[in-house]
């Protein structure tokens, strides 16, 4: 499972609103921002849309938006992937209490990280680990640069990786994450097949045309290919089960006199 901020997916929206969000490296600068929680596949679980900053009592803020898009899927020993602007180590205590191991990158500025080993500076290949009694590792890794990440479920592991220019050693944790992040790109690349969202749209409408097709949509195709066993495209798949409307001359007259219009 993923959770990630993709402002992410960002509604584009550049007209006034309250809650509008600007982002300077995305390509629609100004829009809504959703928090997803995708499965694999793609599969939308939960959303939630924010509506402005959230007094958080007890907590920080992208915490406690995790643990509620979490919500009936604690306690199960499932795994999370998050992005840095939600991780922690208070975050992954409090996943560990919940029975869901977590996985993602982290940023140098959290509070609780550990000081020591992190904060020194390493060549290209470097790493170094540290780990808590409670099981979650911190993680930092030198490739172009700094990579640090957190984790709950594998630990400092580094693994070999075969490429065209040679073979590449990078921690098991960059890889599984990676792969648990391609869970929200591919339902954004499919959402971005079919937009419907055009200038000059309501917030309201286009805030619900992205939920529709969107996520809804994405959903049912995601659905759709895992029960039929079959490919199809996206843009194919609202023809499904449609049969063709044909009407003859005779019944339009039939129908007309019943309901006593005049055939032209």
């Amino acid at each position: 499972m993923t959770v990630c901020r993709r402002l992410l997916p960002l509604v584009p929206f550049q007209g006034r609103l309250k809650f509008k969000q600007y982002i300077a490296n995305k390509r629609h600068k100004f829009g809504i921002k959703l928090f997803k929680l995708c499965l694999e596949g793609g599969y939308t679980y939960d959303f939630n849309v924010y509506c402005g900053k959230e007094h958080a009592e007890g907590s920080s803020v992208p915490t406690n938006v995790v643990m509620k898009l979490m919500d009936g899927l604690l306690d199960k020993g499932r795994t999370l992937a998050i992005d840095n602007y939600y991780t922690s180590v208070t975050l992954a205590h409090a996943l560990l209490h919940r029975k869901t191991h977590m996985i993602g990158t982290l940023r140098a500025n959290r509070k609780y990280n550990p000081k020591n080993d992190i904060s020194k500076k390493f060549k290209v290949g470097e790493h170094v680990a540290e780990q808590s009694n409670s099981g979650i590792v911190v993680q930092k890794w030198r490739d172009k640069r700094d990579v640090l990440m957190i984790t709950t479920k594998f630990d400092d592991e580094m693994v070999t990786i075969q490429k065209a220019r040679g073979d590449v050693v990078k921690p098991n944790n960059v890889i599984e994450y990676n792969k648990y992040k391609s869970f929200i790109e591919i339902s954004d690349q499919m959402k971005n097949y079919n937009s419907p969202l055009r200038k000059g749209i309501k917030w309201y409408r286009k805030l619900s045309m992205e939920l529709l097709t969107g996520t809804a949509l994405i959903n049912a195709h995601v659905a759709y290919q895992s029960i039929a066993n079959e490919s199809m495209t996206i843009t194919k798949l609202s023809d499904v089960g449609r049969a063709s409307r044909r009407r003859c001359t005779a019944c339009y007259a039939k129908i007309a006199e019943e309901e006593g219009r005049q055939v032209k």
